[in-house]
């Protein structure tokens, strides 16, 4: 085996063109196969990063007609009957995130934070590094005082002295005892979380159903299955609603269930198809760029026929020869695995920049020993697969005819036919990857060109929250954010500004049932649950959503005044369908035993305008089907508030003065999440964008090895068939009549390659519709538009052999003959 290595060490560096050739080729297919195989297998194929982590199970109410059919949350009243209900379930617990305020010495500042039931830490089975997790007094109103702090939080406050656990920290202007520190590798749903609080419920919480705002997870039960779960929370479901009838009907027609799933499938749910798309891509990189090095590698093995004859003619067996050949190309996929390995592990770093650190578990994303085990794996198969063709040579080859030819013309019509599938095959591979490309950007451009309904450009967001500890009451809340609002609109170069609770694409959102005033249901019609947000004045006019009809709120409408109500165009259409809702009356529903009941105590909005649909949650998201309602912040003042400010002087400097005067105004307040809204427009494409950059590389990369591929056989045919072209000019036939027979040449492999193409980017019609947006999977733009970018490679890459055919000369050849 040395001395076979030692001897194709000596070949391959003498045919230096082809090693390096060959190397390179599977380094970059491998390293894009590596990179995106480190994302799928740190994504979707490794467990979470607690123990048994298959066994976490995620419970969902959800309400699809009501147009909550997405929903991963669950009610307390639910958390606290399944823990006795559901006994395929070992432990439960239930939790939110949160972004309390932390006093940092003096300084105030907004950090992501965790409240959970003290059920959590024992579900999740990791132990804290230093103290303790919560007790179940703990998560009692009035005892939920105590803190867990994450590993860098601790270093970051207390330089990671050990005496921290009994000490305090300020949250939201309280005061928190530290009883446990956990270990600097735990991570659990958001690596950005940096502490953990005790979740307590209040007594009417703790029976309370459908007011969906936790998360309700669960572990399973040793032998129990998920099926088991389901069945067992449907059960709990159906006894439900024997318990509240009046609420059967309604919860039927709203297609209420609740949705029993693998946590892990969950967090993913969103970017799996995604992912698997784009790891198909890199499959269909790989094999181009295996089919290129056989190409190579067969047309190096005709060059060597008359060596290999030689060898057995002086008693070197088949199987010797057989062996030194696939030694070379072992090394070949050997150092382009391990090229192609460190590649990858450099390309990762640089996916951050085009959005890939935004998906979900994007921290855990590295290169382990399974993924450089796949890499290498991929370079064996790669030197096996591109060995294959070469070996039938060795074992079909007739020692007499060899030596007699003298490898003259060694590669007869089989071997010519062998590499023409090989480069039709390549087109078809790179007529596939350029057919997603291309419907990816064509896709991209759409969502660009779509109309979220509000301004992007010239406005920026800031975020505050308002304590309860300092601002215990409505009216301190409206005073700050009425202070705050002021401060904002007094800043020299602001043009306009107003607050709401939901910006969008900031990722807050609340649903609440709504009804008109005389409405009547239909028979199995559904409850809607529209978008509630609360806004200021100013607000409508400084994020540009056009007014239908009516009017926007303004100073008028403040606690004193009538309750006043702003409805999307897709509300307005639900209940008055063919009427003006100006001045009609809406209600939200008192009497959870009669949701349309209407009484002296109902409190009545009623609608003073009308404006266009807006995009929340993503710049390609459609608009919600049951539309959404804007209510007056000062009639119900939230502690959450977000302002829009429309600039028109320098960002930076205005968001300075924000801050500034925020400060001014409480010093304890933290500005966070600060952002333009064009910022924000492009962070919610983050994960679209990332698949398109990457199908364009792996279509660019496809495109250039057929390229190769093309210009290799059609040279390689032009040196074969040097004779017949002599002969042909010799009789006659006009330079042109000789460009022709290449062209055609060419012309016949990419009409291959485009059929095998087509018929691939049928069959995987289905797999890329989900992915599009505005753009059908077999657009006839973009197919032409790929068709057209092939064929203009394809000529280009005939230039060349044409050329050197044109420089036969008949008299040259026919006297080598």
């Amino acid at each position: 085996m040395l001395k076979d290595i030692r001897f194709a060490l000596r070949t391959l560096g003498r045919d230096r063109g082809f090693t390096l050739t060959a190397v390179s080729t599977l380094a970059v297919c491998i390293a894009a196969n590596t990179a995106t195989f480190a994302i799928v297998n740190s994504v979707l194929l490794r467990p979470l990063p607690v123990p048994d982590s298959q066994d976490l199970v995620l419970m969902s109410n959800r309400y699809p007609g009501a147009g909550a059919g997405d929903s991963t949350n669950s009610a307390a009243g639910d958390y606290y009957d399944r823990m006795t209900a559901v006994t395929a379930l070992q432990d439960q617990a239930m939790f939110e995130t949160q972004r309390p305020t932390l006093d940092v010495r003096g300084t105030p500042e907004q950090i992501v934070g965790m409240s959970a039931t003290p059920s959590l830490f024992r579900l999740l089975r990791v132990p804290p590094l230093l103290g303790r997790t919560f007790t179940a007094d703990e998560g009692e109103v009035g005892q939920n005082s105590k803190v867990v702090l994450s590993y860098g939080l601790w270093q970051r406050l207390f330089g990671g002295d050990r005496s921290a656990i009994g000490r305090t920290i300020r949250l939201n202007g309280r005061t928190q005892v530290v009883v446990g520190v956990m270990p600097p590798d735990f991570l659990f749903m958001n690596p950005e979380v940096r502490l953990w609080t005790p979740l307590a419920f209040q007594p009417d919480q703790k029976v309370a159903h459908h007011n969906n705002n936790w998360w309700n997870v669960g572990r399973l039960k040793p032998g129990a299955t998920l099926a088991q779960v389901q069945a067992q929370v449907n059960a709990l479901n159906a006894a439900n609603n024997e318990k509240y009838p009046q609420f059967k009907e309604i919860l039927a027609n709203a297609g209420f269930h609740t949705a029993t799933e693998r946590l892990q499938d969950v967090l993913v749910r969103d970017v799996k198809s995604t992912l698997y798309l784009l790891w198909g891509g890199a499959a269909f990189l790989l094999l181009i760029g295996a089919l290129n090095i056989a190409n190579l590698a067969f047309a190096r093995f005709n060059l060597r026929r008359k060596e290999f004859a030689t060898r057995m003619a002086i008693g070197a067996g088949r199987a010797h020869l057989t062996r030194q050949l696939v030694t070379e190309n072992a090394l070949v996929g050997l150092g382009g695995g391990m090229l192609g390995t460190l590649l990858g592990a450099g390309l990762l770093p640089a996916l951050t920049a085009i959005g890939l650190d935004r998906i979900p578990r994007a921290s855990e994303v590295r290169i382990d020993p399974a993924v450089a085990a796949f890499s290498l794996g991929l370079a064996v198969l790669a030197a096996v697969l591109t060995s294959a063709i070469p070996l039938t040579g060795i074992f079909r080859a007739s020692l007499n005819e060899e030596l007699r030819q003298g490898g003259r013309s060694g590669s007869g019509g089989g071997a010519r036919v062998v590499r023409k599938l090989l480069v039709s095959a390549q087109i078809g591979f790179a007529f596939a990857l350029l057919a997603g490309a291309g419907l990816l950007l064509a896709s991209f451009r759409h969502v660009l060109r779509s109309d979220p309904g509000f301004r992007t450009e010239g406005v920026v967001t800031a975020s505050i929250h308002a304590p309860s500890s300092r601002y215990p009451g409505d009216a301190e809340v409206r005073t700050l954010m009425d202070r705050v609002l002021g401060g904002i609109r007094a800043i020299p170069g602001v043009a306009s500004a107003g607050g709401t609770t939901a910006i969008p694409f900031g990722g807050n959102h609340s649903d609440s049932v709504i009804f008109a005033e005389g409405y009547a249901m239909r028979p199995g019609e559904s409850v809607v649950s529209p978008r509630q947000i609360h806004v200021t004045p100013g607000y409508f006019e400084t994020m540009g959503i056009r007014l239908v009809r009516g009017r926007y709120f303004d100073e008028r409408d403040n606690e004193r005044s009538a309750p006043a109500i702003v409805v999307d165009e897709i509300l307005a259409k639900k209940f008055w369908p063919n009427s003006d809702p100006i001045g009609r009356r809406m209600f939200q529903p008192q009497d959870v035993n009669d949701l349309m009941k209407t009484d002296e105590h109902t409190r009545w909005l009623r609608v003073v305008g009308v404006v266009r649909p807006i995009a929340q949650d993503a710049l390609d998201s459609k608009a919600q089907s049951v539309g959404a309602y804007y209510l007056v912040h000062r009639q119900g003042p939230d502690r959450f508030l977000t302002f829009a400010v429309r600039l028109s002087t320098d960002r930076d400097a205005a968001l300075r003065a924000i801050r500034s005067t925020i400060a001014a105004i409480d010093p304890e307040l933290a500005v966070f999440d600060v952002k333009s809204m064009a910022q924000r427009a492009e962070l919610s494409l983050s994960s679209r964008r990332a698949a398109m950059a990457l199908s364009l590389a792996f279509g660019g990369l496809a495109l250039f090895l057929a390229a190769i591929g093309i210009y290799g056989v059609l040279a390689y045919l032009v040196t074969q068939r040097r004779r017949e072209i002599g002969i042909r000019v010799a009789l006659g036939s006009t330079g042109a009549g000789i460009v022709r027979l290449v062209f055609g040449e060419g012309l016949v492999l990419v009409g291959v390659g485009l059929a095998l193409g087509i018929a691939a980017a049928v069959g995987l019609r289905a797999v890329v519709e989900n992915e599009l947006y505005g753009v059908s999977a077999l657009d006839p733009v973009v197919l032409a538009a790929v068709v057209a970018v092939l064929g203009l490679v394809a000529l280009m890459a005939c230039v060349v052999p044409a050329w050197r055919a044109l420089k036969v000369d008949p008299m040259v050849v026919l006297s080598e003959s």
